[in-house]
């Protein structure tokens, strides 16, 4: 601006050009510009705009650019037939300078250093056949810092679980583990951002500590720190939306299937900036430098922490599973794996259960965790009671299946009582006399059609009582000459066998 001003000054003063250009050390061009009024300002000369410029709806592009559309995408629909694309970005820059993006800092990782993975920001609908409904599936994406090598894969959710099996899927495709792995600040991955020492969430950081990398995410709000992923995150959306735009998905599967589609076309495509494809520079360079992947598989699940309610039961995703009573009202962690649900007490393993992924309330239990009264709850059921029944006697078995087919609600009281009184009738005389008791006590009862516990009861007691009372019949022996009996072999034999007296001397001998 300065020059500007003191080469029109001197102008002013009537020197000359070559004084000027001498004195102000810069071109003669530049001073006769400014003398003939080519240069009208400091900065911009007053050159004319090429032909093709005049042929464009200026005020369109700058509409369509405002929509988020790329600046390539508008040179292909408006003047790809008038100039190249280098020739038409510089010239729409010069003529709209405040549209040109900010500078940026060119990035450099070496093999093997860094992936970078995120969420793609507009989830994928799939129309579910039986029910009518229409779900959305949430798509992972990552890429190597190096030779930005895409992987993607679909999820119902983005929960934790989706999340760390997402990362274990990554690895296993690139076979190996970076160094670093950049998330962004998802609850999945940080529970409390900090901008140098964020707090990984446990299960991120039990997978990160398993394979072997580093967790460094982004900062909050800075896309740039992750620019490779969000890059192409908006390749594969571009890609699959084009691709599929005519296609309706029934399932996850599906949508990750044309997934790998994609991501195969863009990885198989040629960089421009590498020369080669994503592929062909991972394979040859980046491929060695990975980790190698844990030979144990990763079976660290999802921990949560729940409470164990009144009813020896906690709620884990929709369901609940059964914990020993003693702990009732504790708070109890539980992991969550692929197929089973371990809960835990401090460090003490309290109980493992198979996971049951029905989401409607289904309640998995064990039957040694419950007290004895829930125990006897939980076990008076119809099932259980015939076959208790069985076991006990088989006209007790068929009275139970008379009344079950009478009303099973209606009797399942009353199959208790009498199942009550028949196992202690059993542990009190044995199995062998307490059956032969039990087939008289329901033959009275049949008879008289009266089937009640307190009457059932009844005749067994009395069974019990003429079974003490009643003496076996046997012949009773009396041995002669026993004083305490009289005239019944007694006294009277004694003295038939001794010679006869008089009966003086009898009345003598006889006991007083």
């Amino acid at each position: 601006m300065q020059r500007y001003e003191e080469i029109k000054r001197r102008l002013a003063e009537g020197r000359s050009v070559r004084e000027i250009a001498s004195a102000l050390s810069c071109s003669r061009r530049l001073v006769r510009e400014i003398r003939d009024g080519v240069r009208v300002t400091h900065a911009i000369a007053a050159s004319p705009d090429p032909l093709w410029m005049s042929q464009l709806d200026w005020p369109v592009i700058i509409h369509d650019l405002g929509l988020g559309h790329p600046l390539k995408f508008i040179w292909e629909e408006k003047a790809q037939t008038l100039t190249t694309y280098s020739n038409f970005w510089k010239q729409f820059y010069r003529k709209f300078p405040q549209c040109r993006n900010a500078s940026v800092t060119a990035r450099t990782f070496e093999p093997g250093e860094r992936v970078e993975v995120d969420y793609a920001g507009d989830p994928i609908e799939w129309y579910d056949i039986k029910t009518g409904e229409i779900h959305k599936a949430y798509v992972f994406v990552s890429g190597l810092g190096f030779s930005q090598l895409l992987f993607a894969w679909a999820a119902e959710d983005m929960k934790s679980r989706n999340w760390i099996a997402s990362h274990r899927r990554m690895y296993a495709y690139y076979n190996g583990v970076p160094h670093v792995t950049v998330p962004d600040c998802l609850r999945q991955g940080v529970v409390k951002c900090h901008l140098y020492d964020p707090d990984l969430n446990e299960n991120y950081a039990h997978m990160a500590a398993h394979f072997s990398t580093a967790i460094v995410p982004a900062r909050v709000r800075r896309p740039k720190d992750k620019a490779i992923v969000e890059g192409l995150v908006k390749i594969l959306g571009r890609y699959f939306r084009f691709r599929f735009r005519h296609s309706r998905f029934t399932c996850i599967a599906e949508i990750n299937r044309a997934l790998m589609v994609c991501v195969e076309r863009i990885n198989d495509q040629r960089h421009r900036r590498f020369g080669v494809s994503r592929r062909e520079r991972f394979e040859t360079i980046e491929r060695a430098a990975l980790k190698a992947l844990p030979t144990a598989e990763y079976d660290g699940g999802e921990w949560k922490e729940a409470k164990l309610h009144p009813d020896c039961f906690l709620a884990v995703e929709g369901d609940y599973y059964s914990a020993p009573h003693i702990h009732r009202h504790k708070t109890l962690r539980i992991k969550l794996t692929d197929n089973q649900v371990e809960i835990f007490l401090n460090l003490e393993r309290l109980a493992v259960h198979p996971r049951c992924r029905m989401k409607s309330g289904q309640r998995i239990k064990i039957k040694e965790h419950f007290p004895p009264n829930s125990d006897a709850y939980y076990e008076s059921t119809p099932q259980r009671l015939l076959s208790q029944s069985r076991f006990i006697h088989a006209d007790l078995h068929a009275l139970f299946i008379e009344l079950f087919n009478d009303d099973v609600f209606a009797h399942i009281r009353r199959a208790m009582g009498l199942v009550s009184a028949c196992t202690k009738e059993i542990n009190l005389v044995g199995h062998e006399l307490a059956s032969v008791r039990i087939a008289a006590a329901i033959a009275a009862m049949r008879r008289y059609n009266r089937i009640r516990v307190p009457y059932f009861k009844e005749l067994l007691a009395q069974a019990r009582k003429q079974s003490m009372n009643s003496q076996p019949e046997r012949d009773i022996v009396r041995k002669p000459g026993n004083p305490m009996l009289r005239y019944v072999g007694g006294a009277a034999l004694q003295a038939a066998d001794k010679p006869s007296l008089s009966s003086t001397a009898a009345q003598e001998n006889l006991p007083l």
